[in-house]
């Protein structure tokens, strides 16, 4: 049998005398969980209920209590003339021997389409679809203004969920922030505001669509936002890309045949082209979503990115109908943890998205919230987006230097003016995925999204803002290598 007195038992039993349970309670919960944890192993002799008292120095009377609990529960058994002992091995936290199950015991449905997201990799260098460079965050202000709300003991009242202050602010500073930066005149009833852009576009497609619904999509798109959308079982229809944009013939052509419900389009910077709709095109647009009674979902995530002093404004500026949805992000470049996914519709729409919010995100994050609204109400936000702004174009330019003396006319590309990658075609095509494989052997990883071919298009999307200029000379050398090999 285990000796007793190797178990230092007043250390093992913390006692809490402010409780409202009692001693001898909190005693035998605190032994039955050492016992399921085998901390006090099976037929293991207590100390006697003398001994024990004066070790977790409670009256002998306490102690009696506690094991008559434990050996009622179960978890002792007394022998007389002998001691107390550990019993009832079965009730024990099973041991690695019967680990969890590797398998369930009911089916579900396996979505094979979202395999694509995962891109665990061991490389030290990688590309993304075009993410900020996390290193030029505001760190400093980041931590003045989180620090300094932390300490303001009048924000209580902002966590009182019912007249939810805090996101009210944030949504006003919002509205002033998209009013100046993209000459949207909207309220706060106008906004929901959500943790990611995703989440957003994931509200609206599940509010807006059923089963059997006709959506029109670019041929060629951001696989997570067609994810979504096929998700609600709508029908989904490419329209072929030109140099322009969107196919607009191809696509009246379609409304003509099928009773679309839904347009979903990057017309900013699309993805992954980086290429904007021409502002002719922009009027057809709003007059097709009107004639053919469609929805207009534009997706404007990246549209803070620009490199030129008078970006295309969104097609929701120009919107008077109540026909477009405009999917857009605030924050993002700062830190992932501070960007916010923005969504502008009339206030009826939000009002009923408000409540399918509700269910999916509780309003917890209080003083990111409240971080990025003191951010953007102090003018730092949009200092900060215009100095970033200067960097990334700089990369860019460096960016597409670099490809030209490594690929000269073996590969085509427009220098983008927005937006944080640079879409490029091989002529004659290559195959990708072999690329791919050699630039992970050389310690450089590609996820498989940014790749695309099939017969009449072989293209990558590579972002360029999360590296500096020594990163893109040594990725860039490293895709080259395994391009010509």
């Amino acid at each position: 049998m285990t000796q007793s007195f190797k178990i230092p038992y007043n250390r093992l039993i913390q006692l809490d005398k402010t409780s409202t349970t009692p001693v001898y309670m909190q005693i035998a919960n605190q032994l039955s969980n050492a016992i399921q944890r085998n901390i006090i192993p099976i037929d293991t002799k207590l100390p006697g209920s003398r001994k024990l008292a004066a070790l977790l120095q409670v009256n002998r009377n306490t102690i009696i209590a506690a094991f008559d609990e434990l050996i009622t529960q179960g978890w002792l058994m007394s022998h007389p003339n002998q001691g107390t002992f550990v019993q009832h091995k079965k009730n024990q936290i099973q041991t690695k021997s019967n680990a969890f199950p590797p398998t369930t015991a009911y089916p579900f449905q396996v979505d094979n389409r979202l395999d694509l997201a995962d891109h665990q990799h061991n490389c030290n260098y990688f590309f993304t679809d075009g993410t900020p460079d996390i290193r030029l965050g505001l760190q400093e202000e980041l931590a003045a203004i989180f620090s300094a709300n932390l300490k303001r003991k009048q924000h209580v009242t902002y966590f009182d969920p019912y007249t939810k202050k805090a996101d009210l602010a944030f949504k006003k500073q919002v509205v002033n922030y998209l009013n100046v930066t993209r000459n949207i005149q909207a309220a706060p009833a106008n906004i929901l505001t959500t943790s990611s852009p995703t989440t957003a576009l994931y509200l609206c497609a599940s509010l807006l669509l059923q089963a059997g619904d006709q959506v029109a999509i670019s041929e060629y798109g951001y696989y997570g936002s067609h994810v979504i959308l096929q998700h609600t079982g709508a029908q989904l229809h490419p329209i072929p890309i030109r140099q322009e944009g969107i196919d607009l013939h191809a696509l009246e052509k379609l409304c003509q045949q099928k009773p679309i419900r839904l347009l979903y389009l990057t017309v900013n910077h699309h993805y992954p082209t980086t290429q904007s709709l021409a502002v002719q095109q922009r009027v057809k647009l709003l007059q097709l979503a009107q004639q053919y009674d469609f929805i207009l979902l534009e997706d404007d995530v990246n549209f803070d990115f620009h490199y030129n002093h008078t970006p295309p404004l969104p097609l929701v500026s120009s919107d008077r109908k109540g026909r477009v949805i405009y999917l857009s992000s605030i924050g993002k470049a700062i830190a992932s943890d501070f960007t916010t996914g923005l969504l502008l519709a009339p206030a009826n729409l939000i009002q009923e998205l408000e409540k399918h919010k509700a269910l999916l995100e509780e309003n917890k994050n209080y003083f990111t919230t409240h971080t990025l609204t003191e951010l953007i109400e102090e003018g730092i936000l949009f200092r900060h987006q215009v100095k970033v702004n200067k960097i990334y174009k700089e990369r860019r330019d460096y960016f597409c230097s670099v490809l030209t003396r490594l690929f000269g006319d073996r590969i085509q590309f427009t220098i983008p003016e927005g937006d944080l990658a640079v879409w490029i075609t091989f002529t004659p095509p290559i195959n990708l995925m072999r690329v791919r494989t050699l630039c992970m052997l050389n310690n450089l990883y590609i996820p498989t999204t940014l790749l695309y071919q099939n017969k009449k298009l072989t293209g990558i999307r590579l972002g360029f803002a999360h590296l500096n200029l020594e990163e893109i000379d040594h990725c860039l050398t490293i895709f080259h290598q395994a391009c010509v090999e």
